[in-house]
Parts: C-alpha cells; sequence; structure tokens
C-alpha cells in the first residue's frame, strides 16, 4: 500500500557498501513521532528506512530539522508485527522550529 504522510525530519543517513560480499545501497530518516500510553507525553524520533541512499542524498543538504511531504509504501509478511514501511520519495516543505538549546 502506497501512503503519503507530512513528517517533521531530524536527521538523516546513507550507507553504500559491501556487506558479506552483499552490495548495500541504504538510507534512514529519523521523524517524530508522538509518545502513547497513559504515563507518556511530548515526541521521540522513530527511522523509516528509505529505498536507496539517493532518497536521502536529495534532502541532506537542507537544514535540520525540517517539515516534509514523504511517500512510503508498506509492506507485511502476513503477520502480526511483520509490517514494515519504507520511504520512496521526500519533499521538503518548511523549515522546523528548532528547540532552544539548553544552558
Amino acid at each position: 500500500m502506497e501512503m503519503i504522510a507530512r513528517v517533521t525530519i531530524r536527521g538523516a543517513k546513507t550507507w553504500v557498501g559491501n556487506m558479506d560480499g552483499k552490495q548495500l545501497d541504504t538510507g534512514k530518516i529519523y521523524t517524530d513521532v508522538e509518545l502513547r500510553g497513559e504515563d507518556s507525553k511530548g515526541t521521540c524520533t522513530q527511522e523509516l528506512k528509505c529505498e536507496s541512499s539517493a532518497v536521502v542524498k536529495a534532502i541532506i543538504h537542507n537544514p535540520f530539522p525540517f517539515i516534509a511531504e514523504v511517500s512510503m509504501v508498506e509492506t507485511s509478511n502476513g503477520k502480526d508485527k511483520g509490517g514494515q514501511k519504507v520511504v520512496t520519495s521526500i519533499k521538503p516543505l518548511q523549515r522546523a522550529e528548532a528547540e532552544p538549546k539548553k544552558a
């Protein structure tokens, strides 16, 4: 299933190389998500896998954090917690408010 979400991206990283004889080309972004639960308040970051490092390289020049429209595909292996979201494209929209640094 393909979906589009508006997210705050806090960070990103890429890795291209060879591991155990297998060529890998990956990227990840880190987005804000609400903490859930009765005793929880605020946000934390969630790692989202990208289909390749090219998805991240296209936005890495932007100052972080920023708000973006993210297209992703959700897949499942048919089991309860076997779902995975893979980001296919990122469209930066605007700079997000940076939190003030603590002294």
